[in-house]
């Protein structure tokens, strides 16, 4: 009888030590998981504050443009004004110049007006690539 109790008290001893091992792996998973749940939403936190400022910068950055936009639309007006203003004194200086120099001299002031344009779109699309 005492072989028995030996053995049932080696048992009870397995077994208790056995319960205490698994509650320890148990806290030591809950552990995990907390930390891992708080490094996830430290990590969501940072995405959201990072998609903030990319908010941000693109209203910024639409802002310019539409600020750009009026600049071009204000530079062609002038152009253009200029343009009626230069052919007319080139009319006044020269009475019989050729259609042809005035066609010259238009396609000329429509391609510089054009490069011009160009350039600034380039910018703007330069300043919104930056952001995408």
């Amino acid at each position: 009888s005492s072989g028995i109790n030996a053995e049932y008290g080696q048992q009870f001893l397995f077994e208790e030590n056995n319960a205490q091992r698994m509650q320890k792996e148990i806290q030591t998973l809950e552990k995990t998981i907390k930390l891992n749940e708080a490094m996830h939403q430290r990590k969501i936190n940072d995405r959201k504050r990072i998609l903030d400022r990319f908010t941000w910068l693109i209203r910024e950055k639409e802002a310019e443009c539409e600020v750009l936009d009026c600049e071009l639309k204000e530079l062609a007006v002038s152009l253009v004004e200029r343009q009626q203003i230069q052919e007319a004194c080139v009319a006044d200086l020269v009475p019989a110049a050729d259609q042809r120099m005035k066609d010259i001299v238009a396609r000329r002031k429509l391609v510089d007006l054009a490069k011009s344009q160009s350039k600034r779109l380039r910018l703007c699309a330069r300043k919104l690539s930056v952001l995408g």
